[in-house]
This record gives structure tokens, sequence and C-alpha cells, in this order.
């Protein structure tokens, strides 16, 4: 008894140690949660690392059980649709095994595959392989969801190059004299998503996730051109844009860069338009001069997929929702008498430059059919006339002409009750 009560000091000491480390473990890990910029980075990764174990090992046993994320649940008493007199070749991608993808060119109105790519040193089994684009030689330059840059491989799947200076994300557009434009992000000591820019209100200090544009050439992966958008907009006085956002982290998130490719009176070889995917804008940019020719706004929300349509024309997948999915509002009650507004689907927008007018696009079927994607989504005019839609939620794929479904379709997969996840789907000649 007189041993334990001559130790029994250290003991209160070794106590009031361990709960002093800890409340002060305790302070930094909150301070670093509310971003305090005192606390040093390597600090906060660490903390953070410790500190989320428990979620991580949570995530990773409900990964292991369930299917990969490029599998969606497919819709239940599914009516296939398939009245198509002529080829619609698309380029896709799909798992063929949960670390292994292929690339392929899907003829929609046979079924028939017409060529294939292979890619198998996936490092994650939920990567997608998106809006791979095929050069003249069969040549494909992809990337990865994972944001992992852009790769480029031959027509028998060799690996050419890698381009992992920067990262990659959304869309890849064939630009002229052999190069090719993305959406990209800017690496920071080798992080790709970070807060690299940030705006101020009334004192309030808002850090947000810049975004950058980048031109390539398709022969090498060599950079030629690299600009910030933040930058675009301080030097061209749009800063305003920022704040219009309802999502003040990400109030970019560039979803498309579209080059011009021949001279008009309107645009440039060289120009791009540039779709903000939770800003709902396009924009008219000519890198040459750093001159915003136009910002465009409108009846369209959460857009995506640009396209020239003509010398005077744009295209576009208007999604028609908010960039943030918000919930029912319950804080007051109902009146009695409610003003009802019809529901709201995604659409096809046209864009007339010259004038400044919007034109909905085959509209009513978007209405009939319920066509409505959240995020992403696609739209491609086929020569002959029509249109291919990438309904991407649902990844449900249409071809839609004069009014009529001419094709409804699913990418069937090799788990039951699920099809695979569209990934922007490319139409080819």
């Amino acid at each position: 008894m007189k041993r334990i009560l001559r130790k029994l000091p250290l003991y209160l000491a070794n106590l009031i140690i361990a709960l002093t480390l800890l409340s002060l473990f305790g302070w930094v890990v909150r301070e670093s949660a509310k971003g305090k910029q005192w606390v040093p980075h390597n600090v906060s990764r660490t903390i953070t690392f410790f500190t989320t174990l428990p979620d991580r090992l949570v995530i990773a046993k409900e990964a292991v059980e369930r299917l990969p994320l490029v599998y969606v649940p497919s819709p239940e008493n599914f009516e296939p649709v398939n009245t198509l007199e002529e080829d619609v070749n698309v380029l896709i991608s799909y798992a063929n095994a949960n670390w292994k993808r292929t690339i392929a060119i899907k003829n929609l109105r046979t079924g028939e595959e017409l060529k294939t790519w292979h890619v198998d040193r996936l490092a994650n089994p939920h990567n997608r392989i998106m809006h791979s684009l095929m050069l003249p030689d069969s040549s494909i330059i992809y990337s990865l969801n994972g944001v992992t840059g852009l790769i480029k491989i031959d027509k028998n799947s060799e690996r050419l190059w890698k381009q992992d200076t920067i990262a990659h994300h959304h869309a890849i557009n064939m630009g002229a004299n052999g190069t090719f434009w993305a959406n990209t992000y800017t690496k920071d000591n080798g992080e790709h998503i970070y807060y690299g820019a940030k705006f101020s209100i009334d004192g309030r200090e808002f850090p947000f996730i810049d975004n950058t544009i980048t031109q390539f050439d398709a022969e090498t992966g060599r950079i030629l051109y690299h600009k910030s958008v933040t930058e675009i907009l301080i030097e061209n006085d749009l800063t305003h844009l920022l704040i219009k956002s309802d999502s003040p982290g990400d109030p970019l998130h560039i979803n498309d860069v579209q080059p011009v490719l021949t001279d008009s009176d309107l645009m440039k070889i060289g120009d791009v338009f540039i779709s903000s995917r939770t800003s709902s804008w396009i924009m008219h940019y000519r890198p040459s001069t750093g001159e915003v020719i136009e910002l465009i706004e409108g009846p369209f929300m959460s857009q995506h997929d640009v396209d020239i349509e003509s010398d005077s024309t744009i295209i576009f997948f208007n999604n028609g929702g908010q960039t943030l999915k918000g919930e029912r509002p319950d804080q007051h009650r109902l009146g009695k008498n409610l003003i009802v507004v019809d529901e709201q689907f995604s659409g096809i927008q046209r864009y007339y430059l010259q004038t400044g007018k919007f034109e909905h696009v085959e509209q009513p079927v978007f209405n009939e059919n319920q066509i409505f994607s959240f995020t992403e989504s696609l739209v491609d005019e086929l020569p002959s006339g029509g249109y291919f839609i990438e309904e991407q939620n649902s990844s449900v794929l249409w071809v839609v002409k004069d009014g009529e479904v001419l094709y409804k379709n699913i990418l069937e997969s090799q788990h039951e009750g699920h099809h695979h996840l569209a990934n922007w789907g490319r139409l080819m000649p």
C-alpha cells in the first residue's frame, strides 16, 4: 500500500501530461479542421490521416463488398428501342473486369464492336476511362476519372506516352494542326485538387479550386498552352462569376473546352468555348489575345458538352438542374392553393452567336421520355440529322430525330441487374 502511495504522485504527473498532450492534439485537430493557415501542411495531413483512419477502414470494407462504381443499377422492365436505318458508331469505354477496361467503337444499329483497345493497368477498380479521343492512326488518348493525367496508346493498345505534369478532368477535344485541348488542374506538390485561389466578401475568405485549360501536341503530349481560368476572369473583369456559383469551394468546375477549327466572321481558329458547370456560363475565349469575346448566360443550368454546330451557332446539353442537389424545403407550411410549375427536364440548347437568341431542340422528346441527368451527359449531332444523347446518371443512350426516339438502350454488363456506367461516348464519323 505504501509503495502505491509513494508512486501515486508519479502516476498523477503522467496522467496530467497525457491529458495535456491529448488536449493539445485535440486542439490542433480542431484548428486544422477550421483550415487555420498557421498549421503546417504536413502536420495537417498527418493529423487528417490518423483521425480519418476509422472512416477509411469502413469505406474500404464497403468497397470490397460492393460492385465497382463503373456499374449502375439497370431500370426495371427496361424496354430498348432500335429503329435505326443508318449506322451510328460511338466510341465508348466499359469495364471488362474490375481492374481492366475496354475502349470500343460500337455500332448502335447492329450492336457490333468494330474495333477495341484494352487497358489493363488500373490502380483502382472504380476508375472510369473518360471521353477517349481517337486519332487518324487509330491511336487513343484517354484519361481516368481519378484525375491521373493523360495517356496515349497505339492501335494495338501499347502505351506511347503519359502526360502527368498536369491533372485532367472530363472532356478531351481535337484542335487544329495536330493539337488537342482538355480541362485540367495545375498540380501543386504532386496534388491535383487543392484550393489554389480565393476571393473575399465582407472580410470572409473563400478558398476555392482553380481550373485550367490546356492545349497539347497530340503526337508527343507536350504542353503548348496552359492557362488558369481564374486568371482569365481577373484579366477580363469577370470575377463576379465566382460569387454567382452555389458552390463557393468549386465555383468554376470547367467541364468542356471546345476549340474552333475554322475561321468565320464570329470566331477564329484557336478560339475556344469554355463551359462552367457550377456557375452555368459558356465563354468564348481567344487565347492568342487573352480576350473574352463573349460570355454566354441564359435559360440553362449546369450545362455540359459545348459543340460548334456552324459558323454562327453552338449547341450544348442543358442539364437543367441546380449544381448542388437541394432537398425539399420544409421550414414553412404549404399554402392552400399552390402555384404548380411544370416538371423540369434536361434538354438540348442551340445558341445563335450573332443574335444572342436561344432555341430548344427536341424538347418534347426529353419531356415525354423524362430525360434528365443531374451531372455530366452530352449531345452529338448526327451528319444525317438527329442527335446522339448520353443521359449520364441513368447511363441510357438515345438517338432522337424529328421528335421520334430511334434508339434507346443501355450497355449491358456481366453483372445481373447492373449495366455499364456511361463515360462520355463520342460520335464517330
